[in-house]
């Protein structure tokens, strides 16, 4: 294979033949510049947005991927409670325990991704079989009226019975373990000369530590199941213009120790980027581009509480109701090399609904082997 090659000009059937030709370390490089990860949890819902970056809504070739994706998200500010009932990262992120409050929040969440991808066909679909793991580890400091679980709760006088945090404000809560473990059994990918298709089913297990009588939690106390889909369209048959879109369906069950079930989201994830050839020994394609992502709960919160007053009432309609709404933009960059594939790039959210807005910065580091060959 020319060293100097686009991986990107060529058919995927030309890409599978040659890239036993280079070195391992080469080749676990170009794996990744077909598959930066594509899922974890949490944030504003379970998964964490964000993940799949400038091309991710693909399935890379057949072996073995370990991608570590290190995140930061920061948000703060004050918010008028009334019919909120999930918000921030780590899926629910509120900021008040009143009708008014504030506080702030850093959530540093660290991914491993354990992609296998086999050199198997579904039969009847002629789709390439994969699975993955994501195990996460959290850390996160909740400052103020922060937290990172919804609390239904009737506190203070009735004027005020509202979705509240129910816990006293707290100068400062720091938090950190393994988090929710997200696990993909089903994740099936095409490749055509032009375009990548993917989907997947996968669930999230309730691993982190959670109690219901906490503030602050890095667990969600829930299991998530999910559906995925997407693909990439390139522009040029080169593969240097890519358009990739991932999405998501995302449902929870019950609450663990609280009496409600958070609603159904929506979620996509979109990148649009340009690979130029760099024709290095070292660095081999640098790709930039634009990264966002949105999401939409779609299902009302199920709220079983009895309402004892008109007010109660009126207060637990609005919260079922809440709609939870996000979206963010931002620059992303990729850098392939001999060592591997290097990825940054940086959120801001904006156009919150029921849920706070903030900023968010990303960085991986991917490799891969082939125990096929």
């Amino acid at each position: 294979m020319n060293k100097h090659a686009s991986y990107r000009a060529k058919t995927w059937p030309q890409c599978r033949a040659r890239r036993f030709r280079a070195p391992v370390v080469l080749i676990l490089a170009i794996v990744l510049a077909y598959a930066p990860a594509s899922a974890a949890h949490a944030q504003h819902g379970d998964y964490l947005l964000g993940t799949a970056g400038l091309l991710g809504a693909q399935q890379p070739p057949e072996g073995i991927l370990y991608s570590n994706i290190w995140s930061y998200y920061r948000a703060s500010g004050g918010f008028l409670l009334s019919g909120t009932i999930k918000c921030g990262p780590l899926g629910k992120v509120c900021l008040s325990s009143s009708f008014q409050g504030s506080g702030s929040l850093d959530l540093f969440v660290d991914q491993n991704f354990f992609w296998l991808v086999t050199p198997f066909k579904i039969p009847y679909l002629d789709a390439t079989y994969g699975a993955l793991i994501d195990v996460p580890l959290v850390l996160v400091d909740a400052s103020g009226n922060a937290a990172i679980e919804p609390t239904l709760a009737f506190s203070g006088p009735e004027e005020t019975h509202t979705l509240t945090g129910s816990f006293s404000p707290a100068k400062g809560v720091t938090k950190g373990s393994i988090g929710d473990i997200y696990f993909e059994p089903i994740d099936l990918g095409w490749h055509f000369r032009q375009v990548d298709l993917l989907a997947s089913a996968a669930f999230i297990a309730p691993i982190g530590p959670y109690n219901a009588n906490a503030r602050v939690n890095v667990g969600s106390g829930h299991w998530t199941g999910l559906f995925g889909a997407g693909g990439i369209l390139y522009a040029d048959r080169a593969r240097t213009w890519g358009l990739s879109i991932l999405s998501h369906y995302e449902t929870r069950s019950s609450q663990d120790g609280r009496p409600y079930v958070l609603g159904d989201d929506a979620l996509i994830e979109w990148g649009a980027s340009k690979t130029f050839d760099l024709r290095r020994e070292i660095f081999k394609q640098l790709t930039i581009g634009a990264v966002g992502y949105g999401l939409w709960q779609t299902t009302d919160n199920q709220i079983q509480v009895s309402a004892a007053t008109p007010l109660q009432a009126r207060a637990i309609n609005a919260l079922e109701e809440a709609q939870t709404r996000i979206y963010s933009a931002g620059p992303g960059a990729m850098l392939l090399t001999k060592y591997g594939l290097f990825a940054l790039r940086y959120y801001d959210e904006f156009g919150a609904n029921a849920t706070p807005s903030g900023e968010q910065l990303m960085f991986t580091y991917t490799v891969a082997v082939n125990p096929f060959n």
